[in-house]
């Protein structure tokens, strides 16, 4: 990383994806002085994990076809900035614009990148998974800060017990994948050539394969967690019968904990996405497909 060394950057006005969005960074088009367009991002104080860890996953992409030349910068005002060349292409709204199979090939050759510790891309230091223990970090860090905590206590003592049970499917993974952290339509760059680039690393980390194919569906009109969508994606990822059905629990217990994880952290920031609205249902439904 280069402190105080940006290069000369011009602000362009353009209608290219990606531009805006992102939970931790604001996205602008740049052109460097040799016309080169470059996508700036930048975030300040507690969002620097983000852009570094994206920065990370680039040095790991080095010998694949997604690599890209990015530079992370560093001001002596705390901002720090990640440059990546733009990638000219477009982004699909939902899974249906897209070729469902190539898209399970890409995750697939972004699994092959792995460690034998799961945790942050720069320094994986875990080795048995233990979502049980997860969805209990959160709950203690949210039960006294949600306005809904009767209701969100009843449904952390229905899911903790389920999830506990199914530790013995967590203690036999041993290899941990690289996972995109934010597998959705939004961070998949369809080229000219019709080629899928992965973008977005902010949420990169070694864990269980399971995990990514747990997102699926979030960022859609759909579901939260579409299980068609979901014993698709597995079918396509693993023809082992056996390991069919490893993947699906597994899929099912981190779809359970990124729903009560979503659904604590957005109502207690307040915000409203019809989402919500679904979630009891949706938590119930995923909830009794593993009892």
């Amino acid at each position: 990383m280069s402190v105080n060394a940006l290069p000369q950057l011009h602000r362009k006005r353009a209608q290219h994806r990606p531009l805006n969005g992102g939970l931790t960074h604001n996205n602008t088009l740049q052109t460097r002085d040799d016309g080169a367009l470059w996508v700036c991002k930048r975030s300040l104080g507690r969002n620097y994990s983000g852009l570094e860890t994206e920065a990370s996953v680039y040095a790991l992409l080095t010998s694949t076809r997604f690599a890209q030349p990015v530079e992370l910068h560093q001001s002596e005002n705390g901002q720090q900035t990640l440059l990546r060349p733009y990638i000219t292409g477009t982004s699909m709204p939902d899974w249906t614009a897209l070729n469902f199979e190539q898209v399970i090939h890409l995750l697939k050759q972004i699994h092959r990148i792995s460690a034998p510790r799961h945790g942050k891309v720069n320094v994986p230091t875990g080795l048995t998974l233990n979502p049980a223990n997860h969805l209990t970090a959160v709950w203690r860090y949210f039960r006294s800060r949600t306005t809904e905590r009767a209701k969100l206590t009843e449904l952390y003592h229905s899911l903790h017990p389920v999830l506990q049970a199914h530790q013995p499917l967590f203690a036999r993974v041993n290899t941990f994948t690289l996972n995109h952290g934010d597998f959705h339509p939004g961070n998949l760059i369809v080229t000219p050539a019709q080629q899928l680039v992965p973008i977005d690393w902010e949420r990169a980390h070694f864990g269980d394969p399971a995990f990514d194919l747990a997102l699926l569906n979030w960022h859609s009109s759909g579901p939260i967690a579409d299980s068609a969508l979901q014993t698709r994606a597995i079918a396509l990822y693993s023809e082992n019968p056996a390991e069919q059905t490893r993947l699906k629990k597994r899929v099912t217990c981190w779809s359970l904990l990124r729903q009560f994880n979503d659904y604590m952290y957005l109502t207690y920031n307040k915000l409203k996405v019809e989402k919500l609205d679904q979630f009891e249902h949706e938590f119930a439904q995923h909830l009794n497909g593993l009892v």
